[in-house]
């Protein structure tokens, strides 16, 4: 009896032991899926926020974006079914949420948010029940749900801002401030200011349309902040949103690569197109002299000074309109900047000729053409139109005469007219080219602009048209591809930024509908029209300068853009370069791009610096700001590629 009550016990023992053994195994079997799928849905929420991110950075939709990450999740989930979505949008004020149910039941929810200057962010948060399998006999039989949040941000601008100092000058007990305002009226900045040292306003004062950076202040003293990127008062509406002062961010230097020049060139001192290539010795300008950079790389091993003359990229064409009316020549031709007189004028006339113009009125425009070389491909570029020109042909026996005073970095005007009796309201189809044929120096240019005759050393060119090609048939259509006959010209100038500024360059479009010479024109590799960004920016500079070789601008004019093929960086200097850089300007100015010094320090002493209406910044060791305070519009499309999306807490 002893033995058989013995053997229940044990049996009683063995039981209960096999309840615990198979709760011990349902928690590791099930325990283990939990986790797996715990990080698989961390991955694939991971990986969908730094989609949506570069999807965003890439195409500019919130919606584009919102696609990218549902996408993103279910291949990395494996789930190859399409979810049900409540909808994608785009963030206004408040933040837009889609949500996506897929066929197991997995829900993904994407939080989308416009930050302003701080860029934007999304945030994804992934939800899956798991079907337990031994564990079921534990439970009552509640699915569990197991779930994973990522933020997911991208064009942030602390990290492309409009004003960065990288010294840490005035933090940690070290002396001096990394940036300082010490001038008259408001220092206006639309983008972040950034500082690893102190900011320091001695004198006038310091407006941030974003958000201020000052490592070690928890406050800027005679500083203040505005809203993004509008740079307006607060409080705002959206789009803007308010931008603030923070502290505790350093912000590291992005080490952009030097550019790579061609061979060594000497600096002619007569001809006005200066050539890219590596210049040895010391380049020294003044006297009110117009100089065109060509595109490409300029290396400077000895420096540059310019002390009163005008020196841009920028192809402009003869007698600027005015925006607003373009029978009428603006007042302020662009390169007429500086006291310079070196601006392109054109004359219509008719004059006796043999095969006689059609009888009637006639109007034409006139833009600057010109090819520029990167990589071994040649871009074609073609400023906008110029002021129209209106004649009368009254007889049988009558040509029209086109004389032109040379605009700086043209190679040739390409003329368009209306049809016979059309106006100055276009439509403009074009009719022939002029090229340039005469040397173009600025020895001589008091007397400029002059059509016709001496004395101007820009010189001048002519074209007699006749009835072969201005006929009574001449029609300007819309289909004709640019460059080929009738083709519409390109799209127009626009208004100044300020009074007694030249006009601004026509906006981007797509193809070649908007600008195509200057800093808004795009083309693929080969030379075809692009929607901007693209591969090439025709025309577009880079000047470098290495160690020892500083800038010194103190009263010329720099108007500069850069391009997409040296990442928007229009001045290099490398961090081992610690000079200390003059930033002037007499009365126009601008680097579209970034001017990178991290080593330097930048003296900017003009209000006139930045007469653009969007840059890519400065950057540099110690930032100062003296004499009249400018304005500066950090525009990220004018900028460096803006770090990848990234994950934040």
């Amino acid at each position: 009896m002893a033995k058989e009550r013995q053997g229940g016990q044990a049996i009683v023992i063995i039981a209960l032991m096999l309840t615990v053994l198979i709760g011990m195994v349902a928690i590791a079997i099930d325990g283990s899926r939990a986790y797996a799928m715990q990080l698989d849905l961390q991955d694939a929420s991971d990986a969908a926020a730094l989609a949506a991110g570069d999807s965003y950075q890439q195409a500019g939709s919130y919606v584009t974006a919102e696609q990218a990450a549902t996408t993103s999740f279910g291949m990395n989930m494996r789930i190859y079914a399409s979810p049900s979505c409540s909808g994608y949008g785009t963030p206004g004020a408040s933040p837009w949420t889609a949500t996506c149910t897929y066929p197991d039941g997995t829900v993904l929810t994407d939080v989308s948010r416009n930050l302003g200057a701080q860029g934007a962010r999304f945030t994804i948060t992934a939800t899956r029940g798991l079907q337990l399998q031994f564990s079921r006999v534990l439970t009552n039989g509640t699915v569990p749900n197991l779930g994973a949040t990522s933020n997911g941000n991208v064009d942030n601008l602390l990290y492309s801002p409009a004003v960065a100092a990288l010294r840490q000058s005035g933090c940690g007990g070290t002396a001096g401030s990394a940036l300082s305002v010490n001038g008259i009226g408001t220092l206006r900045v639309v983008g972040d200011v950034v500082a690893n040292g102190s900011v320091s306003v001695v004198a006038g004062s310091l407006r941030v349309g974003g958000d201020t950076y000052a490592r070690c202040q928890p406050a800027v003293a005679g500083g203040v902040n505005g809203c993004y990127p509008s740079g307006a008062s607060t409080p705002c509406s959206f789009p803007d949103v308010a931008g603030a002062t923070r502290s505790g961010v350093r912000l590291p230097d992005p080490r952009y690569p030097a550019p790579a020049a061609g061979g060594s060139v000497s600096f002619a001192t007569n001809d006005v197109i200066v050539q890219p290539g590596i210049y040895t010795a010391p380049v020294s300008i003044g006297g009110r002299h117009c100089w065109f950079l060509s595109g490409g790389v300029y290396e400077f091993l000895g420096g540059t000074v310019n002390n009163g003359d005008f020196v841009s990229n920028e192809l402009k064409p003869p007698d600027e309109p005015n925006p607003s009316n373009n029978t009428l020549r603006s007042t302020a031709q662009f390169w007429d900047s500086d006291g310079v007189s070196c601006s392109g004028q054109a004359e219509v006339a008719t004059n006796a000729g043999p095969r006689g113009v059609p009888q009637g009125h006639w109007s034409f425009v006139l833009t600057s053409t010109r090819t520029d070389t990167y990589a071994g491909v040649s871009y074609t570029r073609e400023s906008a139109p110029s002021m129209c020109y209106q004649t009368d042909v009254n007889s049988n026996g009558q040509n029209v005469l086109v004389a032109v005073s040379n605009v700086p970095g043209a190679t040739a005007y390409n003329i368009y007219a209306s049809q016979l009796g059309g106006t100055c309201t276009g439509p403009f189809g074009l009719l022939t080219s002029l090229a340039v044929t005469f040397p173009v120096q600025n020895t001589s240019t008091t007397p400029c602009p002059s059509p016709i005759g001496g004395g101007c050393s820009l010189n001048n060119e002519s074209v007699r048209l006749d009835a072969t090609v201005l006929t009574t048939t001449f029609t300007p259509s819309s289909s004709a591809a640019p460059g080929t006959s009738g083709a519409y010209p390109p799209a127009g100038e626009r208004a100044a930024l300020a009074v007694g500024l030249p006009n601004q360059n026509p906006p981007r479009g797509p193809a070649a509908t908007g600008d195509r010479a200057n800093e808004n024109d795009c083309k693929s590799v080969e030379n075809a029209y692009a929607a901007c960004p693209a591969a090439i920016t025709p025309g577009a500079v880079e000047l470098y300068f290495p160690a020892g070789s500083c800038f010194t601008n103190s009263t010329g004019d720099n108007y500069l853009f850069s391009g997409y093929q040296y990442n928007w960086i229009a001045v290099h200097q490398p961090s081992s370069n610690t000079c200390t850089d003059a930033i002037g300007a007499s009365s126009n100015s601008a680097y579209v791009g970034l001017f990178y010094a991290p080593g330097a320090t930048l003296s900017i002493t003009s209000p006139n610096v930045f007469d653009s209406a969007g840059t890519g910044g400065v950057m540099a060791g110690a930032v100062t700001f003296t004499g009249t305070l400018p304005s500066i519009n950090q525009d990220p499309g004018y900028s460096p590629v803006p770090p990848a999306a990234r994950l934040v807490s």
